[in-house]
């Protein structure tokens, strides 16, 4: 089967994908800076309860939310060709 050009539906298509995409990246990045501040600069040992980083939920959502988003439509547009 050719590929009959970009039709609107390809197009949502692969913009749902980049946009999940930047998604992932996004909290990817995130999640790095939660780490580099966890393993460069620890918190002070003399804390009675655990620290909480406060972006790690959303951090962690996005990469998750963004990879199932991301495969389901990838999976769309392999399936198209």
């Amino acid at each position: 089967m050719a590929l009959q050009g970009l039709t609107a539906w390809r197009a949502y298509l692969y913009a749902v994908s980049l946009i999940a995409l930047v998604v992932v990246i996004i909290g990817a990045v995130d999640l790095i800076a939660i780490a580099i501040e966890v393993i460069i600069y620890p918190a002070p040992q003399p804390y009675p309860a655990p620290q909480y980083y406060p972006g790690l939920p959303g951090s962690v959502a996005q990469v998750v939310v963004g990879l199932v988003v991301w495969g389901y439509h990838w999976r769309l547009i392999r399936r198209e060709r």
